[in-house]
């Protein structure tokens, strides 16, 4: 992929500042916190990946604007604080028109195409677009064949171009057993791609083959549908169908018979088809006037025993009170008659005799007699109420059964008009009934010619999910084959193998030699160098390298020697290089050794074979091409160019100028 960095300009709260770059080799050195890795970092966060916010990015940054030449486009990548969209705008080869559009860094449930007929969604997709190259597509599961296929991300392709100070030590391009799944695929995926297992070949057979499986499965899920609807109408099979259409002719033909003979039947018979209407409307007026009665009746009753129930709840409330009076009025003694007001107070008492009306009683209260009286005017309640509610729900069911047989004879009313206002004679009558039988079984008969397709539809399509099962058997034994092949030829992979440990014997790794044996497993692409000791064998590799400074130099030689390849291959890998640190946790004056092998590589590399390559490096020290066998080269001011930044020089600032911060 042919991709140029060109400019990074940093939108921050104060001013501006602006940070170019060689078309070959561009080296940043200098103290901490002058915003070094914070360069590499807002290049990383133009092509879309998220920031990490340094407390001078925090305070200060508000946005960045990255300026690329992508297959001799000039391109512009703009994005802010924040933000999960990216302002992209490039000029068109040899066009002063610019063309602009808003991208996304990720794909959404909702994602729509950007660009009118084209499956450009993301900044991924474009970045391949303006590059001119299709997004290499690989399966998304590992384990199943008939999985669908998915596409390889710029981001994927960027952990090949870029080593960041934070993972440069710690991870192997996620290719190590404890990293997170779905990254270690998609790494083992990026290293199919690089050599050369993801040819054109294998990736047009799993193209075909996974357009095979989703016509093969969406046509077999037609058939079921299909299938499903008729059972679920208890629609036959075809010739269940066709011997039902074969007795719906022999139904036809007779009808066509009876109409022939329609005279002579209604000479015998001379019954009109409207006598019967009639007679069924009858027959309807007085079943409506019973249940009209029946109805009144229920209703008269049911008035008649509410309000019996009403006058015993009165009968219940006049005995209570009158219960509640002769207990209040009992014990009282009177001195005056409560009627005309004269003193009673001397009259001669008698025994059970009552002082003011001079009447016997009894001193014994008969307590029980009210309420004798109140629970038998309850049950009588009770039976009221029950009886009432059986009247209800009679007159309930006569209510239905009135309004049904209204409605019937509604129906046939109308019928009977419909008659009357059509009737003509009772030929015409017979005849149009007989006509109308006869459109029935013609309609059936249509709607019979229109389904019989269906079960034949279904055998067609079952017919073809068999032939693109046999064409599915073909496609995946061409790509195993194919597969096979690819892997079988190890040329790129022996390549890389070769590079590697050239990197590493001309930077003096500790303990490794060009004669070293060199294995790259193609299940995790992870680079293992065994040698032989006195009595057993010695295997290194990233993971028990144990040295923090040994595992940044064995990363740099192995992602050197990855763009070696592609260059020689022509593999599409991005053209440039981003390392940041390599001699992170290595002493430039204890490793001088390893500190001039490293860049004296560098600058054989990017010098020869990686001169149309672009390189951008951070470290703490500078070691200059000068002295070196590649002065002459780096001599051309575009081909290096270096910068030493501090925190606090104003001859050689920090990134953000004014800042004087953490």
């Amino acid at each position: 992929m042919d991709i140029r960095i060109t400019n990074l300009s940093v939108r921050c709260r104060k001013e501006n500042f602006s940070v170019d770059f060689s078309s070959s080799v561009t080296y940043f050195y200098g103290k901490m916190g002058a915003g070094k890795s914070t360069i590499l970092r807002l290049i990383d966060f133009c092509l879309g990946n998220e920031l990490v916010e340094t407390p001078a990015l925090q305070q200060e940054f508000i946005g960045a604007d990255l300026n690329l030449i992508i297959k001799q486009k000039f391109v512009v990548l703009s994005r802010d604080k924040g933000s999960n969209q990216i302002n992209v705008t490039w000029i068109l080869q040899n066009s002063a028109e610019s063309l602009n559009v808003i991208v996304p860094t990720k794909a959404s449930a909702d994602s729509k195409p950007i660009i009118p007929n084209t499956s450009i969604q993301t900044l991924s997709d474009l970045l391949f677009f303006l590059s001119e190259m299709q997004p290499p597509k690989v399966r998304k599961s590992k384990i199943k064949d008939d999985t669908e296929l998915i596409r390889l991300s710029f981001r994927d392709l960027m952990w090949y171009c870029y080593l960041d100070q934070d993972q440069i030590d710690s991870s192997f391009f996620h290719l190590g057993r404890d990293e997170h799944e779905f990254k270690k695929l998609k790494s083992r995926d990026v290293m199919r791609l690089l050599l050369g297992f993801h040819q054109e070949t294998v990736a047009q057979l799993e193209t075909e083959l996974f357009d095979v499986r989703r016509r093969k499965s969406t046509l077999h899920e037609t058939a079921d549908r299909i299938q499903s609807f008729l059972r679920e109408n208890n629609i036959a099979e075809t010739t269940e169908i066709e011997f039902e259409l074969q007795n719906l002719e022999l139904e036809l033909e007779s009808m066509k018979l009876d109409a022939l003979h329609l005279r002579d039947n209604l000479i015998r018979e001379n019954v009109h088809i409207l006598d019967e209407h009639k007679q069924r409307a009858m027959q309807q007026s007085k079943n409506l006037d019973q249940l009209f009665k029946a109805h009144n009746d229920l209703t008269e009753q049911i008035i008649r025993r509410k309000k019996l129930h009403n006058e015993f709840n009165v009968a219940a409330l006049k005995v209570s009170r009158s219960t509640i009076a002769q207990n209040l009025l009992r014990g009282i003694d009177y001195c005056n008659c409560p009627q005309c007001g004269q003193e009673i107070q001397n009259r001669i008492n008698k025994e059970n005799v009552c002082k003011l009306c001079l009447q016997d009683y009894s001193n014994e209260i008969n307590k029980n007699e009210a309420e004798i009286i109140q629970a038998d005017l309850r049950n009588r309640q009770s039976e009221l109420k029950e009886s009432i509610h059986k009247l209800e729900r009679q007159l309930e069911v006569i209510e239905r059964e009135r309004l049904y047989i209204a409605q019937e004879k509604s129906i046939t009313d109308i019928k009977i008009n419909e008659l009357e206002r059509d009737y003509d004679s009772a030929y015409l009558a017979e005849a149009r009934d007989l006509e109308r039988q006869t459109g029935v079984l013609e309609g059936r008969k249509q709607e019979l010619l229109n389904l019989l397709p269906l079960p034949m539809k279904i055998a067609q399509l079952y017919k073809e999910v068999e032939e693109l099962g046999v064409t599915e058997i073909r496609l995946k034994n061409e790509l195993e084959y194919a597969r096979h092949n690819a892997e079988m030829d190890r040329g790129n992979l022996d390549e890389l193998k070769s590079l590697f440990l050239e990197n590493l014997a001309l930077v003096g790794f500790p303990g490794i030699n060009i004669d070293d044996y060199l294995e790259i497993s193609t299940t995790d692409f992870i680079p293992r160098i065994t040698r032989f000791g006195e009595d057993e064998l010695f295997t290194t590799e990233f993971a028990n390298l144990g040295s923090g400074g040994k595992k940044t130099i064995y990363k740099c030689c192995y992602i050197l020697a990855i763009h070696r390849l592609a260059a020689r291959k022509h593999i599409a890998l991005p053209s440039f290089l981003l390392i940041d640190t390599p001699m992170k946790n290595i002493s430039e004056r204890e490793n001088k050794d390893i500190f001039e092998g490293f860049y004296h590589l560098i600058y054989k590399l990017y010098s020869s074979e990686l001169s149309d390559k672009q390189l951008i490096i951070i470290d703490k020290e500078f070691f200059s091409p000068v002295g070196t066998p590649y002065e002459d080269y780096f001599k051309i001011k575009d081909n290096f160019k270096v910068t030493h930044m501090t925190p606090d020089d104003p001859e050689n600032p920090p990134l953000i100028q004014y800042y004087r911060g953490h």
